[in-house]
């Protein structure tokens, strides 16, 4: 176990209600600076039969986040935890991240749809942006009148495009990652992938016990090594489970 791993993370010492500036992974003086390898393993990203996995893939400890765009709690996360996650421990190889999505919001699909388009390699960066743009295309979203809400809402073909042009995915991906809107159709109306996806998230609800009501859509969850983590939903919770995974085992005199 990476635990038993001497020397791989340097432990500040500091405790649950340590500050924030403590809690950052890459403080040097946090718990989890790290002295090991220098492969740029947070650039790595290979499908999953459930999701994507970020990182070493042959790393011990595998955390899995459990997703979605519209998400405000996950966007909060997006902001706090996953730099962190980035420097001290994917990036070295020491944790793998796998991101399963979940959907709840109509946006919820077609976001997955277009972050999903093209190569494994593509999804981190998609991914990103549009969790992270999630403030600018929620107030759009309210603005719009009940009647474009439904249209965006039915689940046709039709409707998903109309979703993504409305409300400036299909710009975004254009503009900023150089997808053709052919492209861009053909990921919004993948049939398979569609399937794929809302299978993969309902086997993640019935496997985790994950929550369906509003408020279990509203935060990630998070699973360390398969297990899931109650009452874990944002950095400051996960923080210090992470910091007492990696603490280094104290060699024997």
């Amino acid at each position: 176990m990476i635990k038993a791993v001497t020397g791989a993370l340097a432990l500040a010492g500091t405790v649950i209600a340590a500050p924030l500036s403590a809690q950052l992974l890459s403080n040097p003086d946090s718990a989890f600076k790290d002295n090991t390898s220098r492969k740029a393993w947070h650039a790595t990203v290979e499908r999953t039969e459930n999701g994507w996995l970020i990182g070493n893939p042959d790393a011990e400890t595998r955390l899995i986040i459990f997703t979605s765009y519209a998400c405000k709690g996950c966007y909060e996360f997006a902001f706090r935890g996953d730099p962190e996650l980035d420097i001290a421990l994917l990036a070295p190889g020491l944790l793998s991240l796998e991101i399963r999505l979940r959907f709840d919001h109509p946006a919820d699909l077609p976001l997955a749809l277009l972050a999903a388009c093209g190569e494994p390699a593509k999804f981190k960066v998609n991914h990103a942006m549009f969790m992270r743009d999630q403030k600018r295309w929620m107030e759009r979203w309210n603005s719009a009148s009940a009647y474009n809400r439904a249209i965006w809402s039915r689940g046709y073909t039709s409707s998903r495009t109309s979703l993504a042009s409305a409300l400036d995915f299909d710009d975004m991906m254009a503009k900023r990652r150089g997808y053709s809107r052919m492209d861009l159709n053909l990921c919004l109306n993948s049939r398979g992938t569609i399937l794929g996806l809302q299978e993969s998230a309902t086997a993640d609800n019935q496997e985790f016990g994950l929550p369906t009501d509003a408020e279990g859509f509203s935060k990630p969850h998070f699973a360390l090594d398969g297990k899931l983590l109650e009452g874990v939903h944002d950095w400051d919770a996960l923080y210090p489970v992470l910091r007492e995974h990696f603490r280094p085992v104290p060699e024997n005199d």
